[in-house]
């Protein structure tokens, strides 16, 4: 334990870090959001590729 009159303080380091969390957040908050819009767009064009290959039931029943 400490005596009374000590106090531990938090190092300057981590008041001068505080500001970086910040932009570093939002950096990994739009590299989340375009990674997430880029694989949707891939899996709509897969399934639109998917379809154009398929046989059509239409003209084999005519």
């Amino acid at each position: 334990m400490t005596p009374g009159g000590d106090q531990i303080l938090a190092h300057h380091a981590a008041l001068l870090a505080i500001p970086a969390i910040v932009p570093a957040l939002v950096v990994v908050g739009v590299i989340l959001y375009i990674a997430r819009k880029d694989r949707r767009d891939e899996r709509e064009e897969r399934e639109i590729i998917e379809r154009a290959f398929e046989p059509d039931d239409t003209e084999e029943n005519e």
